[in-house]
């Protein structure tokens, strides 16, 4: 990012809202498919989903943290 341009927070706020929501979404979701009785790798993968999930929603409170404390 160029020095020079402010930061537009506004956008960035709405943005890190926005991807919360979707992710929120796939927890959601991945709570769901608990639910089914999943072949081993299948849950595994269920598993792997929620888990990078998780870590982008700890990427997305820093950032929040960080731009907007």
């Amino acid at each position: 990012m160029d020095d020079q341009t402010p930061l537009d927070t506004d956008h960035l706020k709405k943005w890190l809202h926005d991807v919360s929501n979707r992710l929120a979404a796939i927890l959601a979701m991945s709570e769901l498919l608990q639910l089914d009785s999943l072949t081993p790798q299948a849950e595994k993968r269920r598993q792997t989903i929620e888990d990078k999930a998780l870590e982008v929603r700890n990427l997305l409170r820093e950032m929040s943290e960080r731009y907007f404390p």
